[in-house]
């Protein structure tokens, strides 16, 4: 009788695979979802091709957020049941506030002196964000000028962060709403925006699993994050759809 009643009262627990840069926002999303939802969520972090990697590997999970709306389109196994548009992530400068007074824009990366970090491409979404942003402005070729100048490539937007902060790097090119996981005091930054980065802002696509062993609350979890009241903590966050 007891253990029947343990498994009644127990909360639904939902699986959430969730890009880095987006943790924040989605747990202040969560506990603004959990005021009208009994359950629990269980984040796994981490960047965006590692957790598609491994949800396709495990078969486990609720939802997923990537970084960008782009890993979607490798859905052979159908994965992806029900998404939804929550927000865009969008690419900026990161400088040392020391720095500052000399690096303010992409072009000083390769002009001047500079000690760089870029995302590793085969891996994060802010890797793959930055090569094609650095493709569409500067041509073809000059993806691989930054990669031979550079002197970091960061796995994922907080291992970007580290980089600035533990090895000395002085600028990197990360997704805006990285800075809100920036709460080391002593990582005193600049955000620069960059003007191509605006038309080249990624969709925020939340979805549902297959698998999802709560599909109905997983679906709820993403109207709620699709809804005004979401999209609201997503604007809080630098994540927001605005134009």
């Amino acid at each position: 009788m007891l253990l029947i009643t343990q498994t009644l009262m127990a909360k639904p627990v939902l699986t959430f695979y969730c890009g880095i840069t987006m943790v924040p926002a989605m747990q202040s999303m969560i506990k603004a979802f959990q005021k009208t939802h009994d359950c629990t969520f269980r984040i796994r972090q981490g960047g965006s091709g590692e957790l598609l990697r491994a949800l396709t590997l495990f078969q486990k999970g609720d939802l997923f957020l990537p970084g960008s709306e782009s890993y979607y389109h490798k859905n052979e196994k159908n994965l992806f049941v029900y998404r939804r548009i929550i927000g865009k992530n969008r690419l900026a400068l990161f400088v040392l506030a020391q720095d500052a007074d000399r690096i303010h824009s992409l072009d000083d990366l390769l002009k001047k002196r500079v000690y760089f970090a870029i995302g590793d491409a085969s891996i994060g979404s802010v890797g793959r964000a930055t090569r094609a942003l650095i493709r569409s402005t500067y041509g073809e070729s000059s993806w691989r000028d930054y990669e031979e100048k550079a002197v970091y490539f960061g796995s994922d937007s907080r291992d970007l962060l580290r980089l600035m902060d533990e090895e000395g790097v002085e600028a990197t090119i990360n997704w805006k709403a990285a800075a809100f996981r920036s709460n080391n005091p002593t990582l005193n930054l600049r955000i620069y925006s960059i003007p191509a980065a605006k038309a080249h802002a990624k969709k925020l696509v939340i979805s549902t699993l297959r698998f999802s062993k709560h599909p109905a609350l997983a679906r709820a979890f993403v109207d709620f994050a699709a809804s005004p009241a979401g999209r609201r903590i997503m604007e809080r966050y630098g994540l927001g759809d605005e134009k």
